[in-house]
């Protein structure tokens, strides 16, 4: 848990290792993350450098919802949820630029190549969707959380 010290609130940090991705110092990462800091919700930071599109999966009372893509640049965070978090476990894919799976994941959902809102995260290849593997991001009931990642 760290301060940030301009507010006064207190932000919920979660480094995520990824395949060819490894944690990285919230330090380096500490001038992106006070510009995003002013919105409760879930935010993914991309300490890389490389560009990242970012999908996200979550329960909701009509089943399970991913929906994509943002697109985020080398050093540059994005507000993937604008509203408090109610959840506390949410899922997330990441691929580079070209489509390429950027991590191994604890559940697979569907998605589309181009942007999407899908609900049912099951018979995706029936369904005409393609399969890929979210990884689990545990929120511990916080209205805030941002997730960090970068390479080696």
């Amino acid at each position: 848990m760290k301060t940030d010290r301009d507010s006064g609130k207190v932000r919920q940090k979660r480094r995520i290792g990824l395949r060819g991705i490894a944690l990285f110092g919230a330090v380096a990462l500490s001038g992106i993350l006070s510009t995003s800091a002013a919105h409760a919700g879930l935010r993914v930071c991309n300490g890389s450098v490389d560009l990242v599109n970012v999908a996200i999966g979550y329960e909701t009372d009509e089943g399970m919802r991913t929906e994509g893509w943002w697109t985020i640049t080398a050093n540059a965070c994005s507000q993937v949820l604008q509203e408090p978090l109610e959840k506390a476990r949410y899922y997330l894919h990441v691929a580079d630029g070209f489509g390429e799976s950027r991590l191994g994941g604890d559940i697979t959902l569907c998605i589309r190549e181009e942007k999407f809102v899908l609900f049912d995260g099951d018979q995706c290849w029936q369904r005409g969707l393609i399969e890929a593997d979210f990884f689990q991001v545990e929120t511990e009931g916080k209205q805030d959380w941002t997730v960090l990642l970068s390479y080696d």
